[in-house]
C-alpha cells in the first residue's frame, strides 16, 4: 500500500461560497496524485460532519493570544493514539495549501500574520513545502507586518499573487523578489458546476444579485450605517430597472445570516426572489444561468464571468478591479456606489450583453489555461 500524502489545505471553510469553491478547486487540482489525504483544522466554519464527508482528517493545534502550542504537539508520545481517532499533529502534513482568498494585511490582526510566517518557516526547515495559492494580500504599512511577510516570502515554496495591486505590496516588502512568487488568476474559474435538488426552476429570464455584507460592515467602514443605507438603495434600485426591462430579479445570498439579512433588507425595497443554496456548485450553477450579475461578491463574479454571464462588480477593496481586468470588464468594476453609478453600468451591460458574453467565454479560456499551468507549477515542486 502506497504512504499516504497528507495534505493541510487552510483558510477554506463551508458557509462562505468562496472558501468552499476554493476547497474544492484545491481537490480537484490535486486529483492526478493519488495518495493525497485531505486535512482539515476544525473551526465554528469547518464543522465535523462537513469535514467526515469529505474524509478530512483532523489537524491537531492549539494557539491563544501570543502562545502557539502547535509544533510541541507532535513531540507528544501519543501521536499513534491520535491517528487512531483520526487526527494529525503538523509534522504529519507533509504539503500546506495556503487558499484564504484575501487574509494578509494590515486589515487584519498582526498575530494571525506571525503565526502564519511561523509556521511556513518551519515547513521549510523540516523540507516540506508550504504554498500560498492564488490570492490578494496587503497593504503592509508597519515593520512588524513588513518583517513577518518577508519570512513568508523567503520561506514559502511558491506564492501565487492574485493581481499586480497584490505583487507590488510584496515588493514593498521584498524590493527583489524570488522566482517562487508568481502572478496568476483565481483558480476556481475551472470548476465545473453542477445543478442539483436546492436550484429552483425559473420560468423566463433572470438576474442574480449577489450582495456582500462586508462593503458595508463596521469593520471595513467608519460610515457603515450611512453606506448600507446607499447600497441598499442602489442594489433595490437595479432590481426595479431588471424588472421593468422584464428580468426576474433573483437575490443570490453567497454566504450566510449576514448577507441573508442584507437580501431582506433590498427585497423589502424591491421586487425580488432571495435564493439559499448550500451546495456552491450548484451556486455556480444557478449563476450561470442568469442572464446577467451584479455582484459585491468576489466568487460569486468570477461564478458568473467564467461562465459568460455578463457582470457588474461592486468593489470594496483592489483585488476586484484586478479579477475585473482579467476578464475584460474592468469598466464594469463600480468603485464608488450610488444608485446613478450602478444604473449607469447597468444600461451598458444590457446594452452590450451578447457581445459581452462572447468576449467572457474567450476571456475564461485563457484563464483557465493559466490555471493549468499554475498546477503544472505547483506539481513540479512537491514531486
Amino acid at each position: 500500500m502506497s504512504k499516504p500524502f497528507f495534505v493541510e489545505i487552510k483558510g477554506v471553510q463551508f458557509r462562505n461560497k468562496g472558501a468552499y469553491l476554493m476547497l474544492l478547486a484545491c481537490l480537484d487540482g490535486l486529483k492526478a496524485e493519488p495518495n493525497v489525504q485531505l486535512v482539515l483544522s476544525p473551526g465554528p466554519n469547518l464543522p465535523y460532519p462537513e469535514r467526515a464527508r469529505l474524509g478530512a482528517w483532523q489537524k491537531l493545534s492549539f494557539r491563544r493570544g501570543g502562545l502557539d502550542f502547535t509544533p510541541w504537539i507532535g513531540k507528544l508520545p501519543m501521536q499513534g493514539l491520535f491517528r487512531r481517532y483520526g487526527m494529525l499533529c503538523e509534522q504529519q502534513v507533509d504539503l500546506v495549501l495556503e487558499a484564504s482568498g484575501f487574509a494578509y494585511g494590515d486589515q487584519w490582526p498582526l498575530r494571525f500574520l506571525q503565526n502564519t510566517a511561523k509556521e511556513v518557516v518551519r515547513f521549510a526547515k523540516a523540507g516540506k513545502p508550504f504554498i500560498f495559492m492564488p490570492q490578494a494580500f496587503g497593504p503592509f504599512e508597519s515593520e512588524p507586518s513588513k518583517a513577518a511577510m518577508r519570512d513568508i516570502i523567503q520561506h514559502a515554496a511558491l506564492i501565487f499573487v492574485r493581481d499586480p495591486v497584490s505583487l507590488q505590496h510584496l515588493q514593498g516588502c521584498v524590493a527583489d523578489l524570488p522566482q517562487s512568487v508568481v502572478l496568476t488568476p483565481d483558480f476556481t474559474i475551472g470548476l465545473t458546476a453542477k445543478a442539483n435538488h436546492e436550484v429552483p426552476t425559473i420560468d423566463g429570464p433572470y438576474a442574480a444579485l449577489i450582495p456582500n455584507n462586508k462593503v458595508v460592515s463596521k469593520f471595513n467602514h467608519a460610515d457603515a450605517e450611512q453606506q448600507r443605507a446607499q447600497y441598499i438603495n442602489a442594489f433595490a434600485a437595479a432590481a426595479n430597472k431588471l424588472n421593468e426591462k422584464g428580468f426576474q430579479v433573483m437575490l443570490v445570498n453567497h454566504e450566510g445570516k449576514e448577507d441573508a439579512a442584507l437580501c431582506n433588507e433590498i427585497a423589502a425595497k424591491a421586487k425580488c426572489q432571495i435564493v439559499q443554496i448550500e451546495d456552491p456548485l450548484a451556486v455556480k450553477a444557478f449563476i450561470g444561468k442568469a442572464e446577467l450579475a451584479i455582484s459585491s461578491r468576489f466568487h460569486g463574479a468570477i461564478n458568473a464571468l467564467s461562465q459568460g454571464v455578463p457582470c457588474i462588480a461592486t468593489s470594496w477593496s483592489h483585488k476586484y478591479h484586478a479579477m475585473m481586468s482579467d476578464f475584460g470588464m474592468a469598466e464594469y468594476c463600480v468603485e464608488q456606489l450610488t444608485e446613478q453609478n450602478l444604473l449607469a453600468s447597468l444600461q451598458q451591460v444590457l446594452e452590450h450583453k451578447t457581445a459581452l458574453s462572447l468576449t467572457l467565454k474567450q476571456k475564461a479560456t485563457e484563464l483557465k489555461q493559466k490555471n493549468a499551468a499554475m498546477w503544472q507549477r505547483l506539481y513540479q515542486v512537491i514531486k
